[in-house]
């Protein structure tokens, strides 16, 4: 949601540049600040950006990206496994990166994931399942496997002419991390043939689609002792995510939330907000706290659409708008962001993040805008996310 001024908005960002009556409402009515998802000066993810938002340090209850992902597509994991993030991704004849998200696919990654799980690399299994659009989870599980090795992701920074990177053992003496490399790279050989024959592919080839013709992995992560994250003391409250994003489902199990999910929440800009919201007001009836979480205002930054990250903000507001007036009760109200994404160059970035608290109990302060900038204002100062827990339950 966070972002920075844009030429193309007027030098400002799209929260300031966006219609927002309803948010601008509500932070004329409560409280606002900034927070810092990790600490000032460190860029958070998504993963270390959620967990902050549900009160855990980052630095205290860290959980590879890879296992996340993992959970979050229901993929089970066992002591040893090790577990990778990754990208369906489209090469060139040479072995060129030309997609690194294969045109954001959607359609056809289950049968994709299917035609690799149950891969057996040697003495390892892989099993294989495809997450939120482009995103794919890899878990290889078998005796003698370690995390500490790279992926083959270049990253969003990679220039024309790239090719994926050889996987790499960290620890260069670790007979582990050097037979994790060997499965990797080995599976990797593999699938790529798969992938450049399958259906799927081929139907994506005759349209003039990207086709998924390879996984770039990343993010590798491993459970020696299964994490078991303890909410903060004193807010024994049962909880319930709402999302289209495999991450956060993931996230959401790790931490003891259920998980609200259809088909029609795409954790992009066409998801439906409508049903989200209507979801949010019939779980509120069941539990003490719904997390709803909004992926399009990333996704546009990601693709350096400042204008639809603002027209997606105000489509936010309307709906929010409607919910509340239908809603009758009590009712406290956070509003924040794990990062802020950067329209400009589609990264993430690491200024501070916006933040709104409202509802019973929660006095006003001044500020009248909810944006980067008026929040500064705010009774709440600036803090690091993982307090947003605390004092949203004050």
């Amino acid at each position: 949601m966070g972002d920075r001024p844009l030429l193309e908005l007027g030098d400002m960002t799209p929260l300031q540049a966006a219609r927002l009556p309803v948010l601008d409402k509500l932070a004329g009515e409560g409280q606002c600040g900034t927070a810092d998802p990790i600490k000032p000066g460190s860029v958070a993810t998504t993963v270390s950006g959620t967990f902050a938002i549900l009160g855990y340090d980052p630095f205290k209850n860290a959980v590879a990206r890879g296992v996340i992902e993992a959970l979050g597509c229901g993929i089970k994991i066992k002591q040893g496994d090790v577990a990778f993030r990754g990208n369906w991704a489209t090469l060139d004849e040479n072995g060129i990166i030309v997609d690194r998200r294969a045109g954001r696919i959607r359609d056809g990654t289950a049968e994709l994931a299917s035609s690799l799980n149950g891969m057996k690399i040697e003495d390892v299994r892989v099993n294989v399942a495809s997450g939120t659009e482009h995103r794919v989870a890899l878990v290889f599980s078998g005796p003698g496997m370690l995390a500490c090795v790279s992926g083959s992701d270049p990253g969003d920074h990679f220039s024309s002419g790239t090719k994926p990177r050889q996987a790499l053992a960290l620890q260069k003496n670790d007979e582990m991390c050097l037979r994790t490399v060997k499965i990797l790279s080995l599976f990797e050989l593999e699938a790529n043939k798969i992938l450049a024959k399958h259906p799927v592919n081929l139907e994506r080839q005759s349209k003039n689609l990207f086709a998924a013709t390879t996984i770039l992995t990343r993010e590798p992560g491993q459970v020696h002792a299964f994490p078991k994250i303890k909410r903060p003391s004193g807010f024994g409250l049962s909880g319930i995510c709402i999302t289209g994003d495999d991450t956060i489902a993931g996230i959401a199990g790790v931490t003891g939330l259920k998980v609200c999910k259809t088909p029609e929440m795409t954790a992009n800009l066409d998801t439906d907000l409508e049903l989200k919201f209507k979801f949010a007001a019939e779980m509120l009836h069941k539990f003490g706290v719904v997390v709803m979480h909004i992926k399009g205002c990333d996704i546009a930054a990601h693709n350096r659409e400042a204008e639809q990250k603002m027209e997606f903000l105000e489509k936010i507001d309307r709906e929010l708008g409607i919910f509340l007036q239908k809603w009758s009760g009590k009712l406290r109200i956070a509003v924040t962001a794990d990062h802020a994404t950067w329209s400009k160059e589609g990264v993430h970035v690491d200024d501070p993040v916006p933040v709104l608290l409202h509802g019973c109990g929660i006095a006003a302060d001044d500020v009248k805008e909810f944006n980067e900038i008026h929040t500064q204002q705010g009774r709440l100062g600036r803090f690091r996310m993982h307090k947003l827990w605390e004092k949203f339950f004050a």
